[in-house]
């Protein structure tokens, strides 16, 4: 049985990147031309393997994302692939919300509580492994092998903590703009286990997953 791969990467740049905002499932910036120039040069410096399929969040910094990286490739929307939903802090920096004693409780506990109007941690979770389990019954089904995945920063790094192998603390799994991950899926092992064995730097031929260029 052949193993499936995956290759993770997330969105460009934005404006409310550059912002510090908190920007997740219900706000919907396009790239920055920035970046937009970034994800151009990261094509042409280095890798982004060849896929069967894009699968991407349907939020338009993905798409956009996934148009630049991916320019041949037929993109297929999933929709619990979309960053957390951050409720009444979206577009909002940490300054603007440090003084709340709401948001100094949902940072102490994230997963359990979330934001006013938001998700939590733990809802996150369930839905983007949901996205997960949904993406490979498609490429089992449909006989596809390698594809890849065009998210957010907060779904990557939850995912590689959760499912991840070798298991390291999330922030070793942050990424920068148009970076990612490469993964190994054991069909067999994704049935008994839920694993994924994080096998290489996205794109290939980069130094590091965890450049930052905001």
């Amino acid at each position: 049985m052949k193993n499936f791969v995956l290759h993770f990467v997330r969105h460009g740049q934005t404006d409310s990147n550059r912002r510090g905002e908190y920007f997740g499932r219900k706000t919907d910036p396009e790239l920055s031309l920035d970046g937009i120039r970034e994800l151009i040069a990261l094509r042409e410096d280095y890798e982004y393997p060849a896929v069967d399929l894009v699968y991407s969040s349907p939020l338009q910094r993905c798409l956009q994302t996934a148009e630049v990286v991916y320019p041949d490739r037929r993109i297929m929307l999933v929709d619990e692939l979309a960053e957390m939903d951050f409720g009444e802090y979206e577009g909002k920096t940490f300054d603007e919300l440090k003084d709340r004693p709401d948001f100094r409780e949902w940072l102490a506990n994230s997963n359990k509580m979330s934001p006013p109007g938001g998700e939590t941690g733990q809802e996150f979770l369930v839905r983007i492994q949901a996205a997960l389990d949904a993406i490979l019954d498609h490429m089992r089904r449909n006989e596809l092998y390698e594809a890849a995945v065009i998210t957010h920063g907060g779904v990557i790094a939850t995912l590689m903590t959760s499912l991840g192998l070798p298991q390291r603390p999330m922030q070793e799994w942050k990424t920068g703009s148009g970076r990612g991950f490469t993964c190994l899926v054991d069909p067999r092992l994704w049935d008994r286990d839920h694993v994924i064995e994080i096998a290489g730097i996205m794109p290939h031929g980069a130094n590091t997953a965890f450049e930052i260029s905001w």
